[in-house]
């Protein structure tokens, strides 16, 4: 793990270099005597903000916010969940003195944490950003959704119909895997993963697995999405395996049993 942490910190290093060179995001410097990668990493989130002109509302400065943000947020990923909460306070705290520029940040937080096509997509990540923020109904709404059916917890029963157009419980559908697909009927991306599943006999063809398909419209509170298509991957006891899952990470677990 430490190995892992210091090399992403030495490559996001070489990245900071660079844009230094564009007049990008005014990163903090790492005290030279921290050398061990944890430390590294939570100072780097405690003073990441600690130049940035929140005041500035120009074009330019906006940019340069979001370029930070997502760096901010990948390296929060890396970080274990008692450092990243506080790297998200030490910035809520900084955004709270100036509360025109919330909407722009929960703006990137949105696109970049909550879409799962995003690569930054993450819930325990969002999760700690909107705890740090001052609560509102709407993020007190959101947290409570993001707290249902996280990977390893057993999947929320709801009704569902199989390809056989079959309607049953979630948790008596037999066999050793469970596909759960939400889905907007008009939704492109849904229509164009639906047509690349078809081609793939790891889903198609698979006697082990169970695919369900879902509309949205049909949810009420049960499950948290977003976006269509969403896709759980359960296991035999219905417990969750793959959340908000693409394609490619559904076939290699499918086919590997693993990440």
């Amino acid at each position: 793990m430490a190995r892992k942490i210091y090399m992403m910190i030495g490559l996001l290093c070489c990245v900071l270099s660079v844009r230094a060179q564009e007049a990008a995001f005014p990163y903090p410097d790492i005290p030279d005597e921290m050398e061990e990668p944890e430390a590294r990493l939570r100072y780097m989130l405690e003073h990441f903000w600690q130049h940035y002109v929140f005041a500035d509302s120009t074009a330019t400065n906006r940019q340069v916010g979001e370029q930070g943000m997502v760096d901010f947020m990948n390296l929060m990923q890396h970080a274990d969940s008692l450092s990243a909460a506080r790297g998200a306070m030490v910035f809520a705290d900084s955004l709270a003195k100036h509360p025109g520029s919330v909407s722009f940040f929960t703006e990137q937080m949105e696109r970049y944490l909550v879409d799962p096509e995003s690569p930054l997509h993450n819930d325990v990540v969002y999760a700690h950003l909107l705890r740090a923020l001052p609560q509102t109904p709407q993020r007190e709404w959101l947290l409570q959704q993001l707290a249902k059916n996280q990977v390893g917890m057993v999947a929320t029963d709801i009704m569902v119909t199989d390809l056989n157009g079959k309607r049953k419980h979630l948790h008596r559908m037999e066999g050793e895997q469970t596909l759960l697909i939400f889905y907007d009927p008009d939704c492109r991306r849904c229509q164009r993963l639906e047509a690349q599943m078809k081609q793939e006999p790891l889903i198609m063809q698979n006697p082990l697995l169970n695919v369900v398909r879902m509309k949205k419209e049909d949810l009420k509170t049960e499950y948290y999405v977003p976006f269509t298509p969403t896709l759980y991957l359960l296991d035999k006891q219905k417990r969750v395996v793959l959340k908000d899952a693409n394609l490619q990470t559904l076939l290699q677990y499918l086919q590997n049993g693993t990440l």
